[in-house]
């Protein structure tokens, strides 16, 4: 009984943790970052992307049923989130071991919860960014 109790504290410690996640603003990038930035920022979104990945499921569950109704949202919707949760968590730690290489995120949006009602696209090339 002692460990569904510390089971259950744990779930709502980390739900609470990531609410401000979920909420917050992202402000609009200088024009210049600089090859430290670009690389910060990289890494930081590469470990978001592999810790909150399973948030595509829900995600692309209600971009689905908006889409074409609920119960292609509860289906298909389910299916697609799932394959977009392991692209997203792939990407993921792709960002997190090549954070030295300043590219462009090949994940649109580059977090989960950046415009939730818009369906999940993946690049097919590396760009690199300017950092000079």
């Amino acid at each position: 009984m002692k460990k569904i109790n510390y089971m259950a504290v744990a779930v709502v410690c980390l739900g609470l943790a990531s609410a401000p996640a979920c909420h917050a603003q992202r402000e609009p990038a200088p024009a210049y970052r600089g090859y430290t930035g670009t690389i910060a920022e990289k890494f930081g979104t590469g470990v978001t992307n592999m810790g909150l990945g399973w948030v595509e499921i829900p995600k692309t569950m209600y971009v689905s049923s908006m889409q074409d109704g609920v119960l292609s949202g509860l289906t298909l919707g389910l299916f697609k989130g799932m394959a977009n949760t392991f692209g997203r968590m792939f990407l993921g730690m792709a960002d997190m071991f090549t954070f030295m290489i300043p590219t462009k995120p090949m994940v649109t949006p580059d977090v989960v919860w950046r415009d939730f009602g818009t369906e999940t696209s993946y690049s097919n090339s590396w760009e690199l960014y300017n950092t000079r």
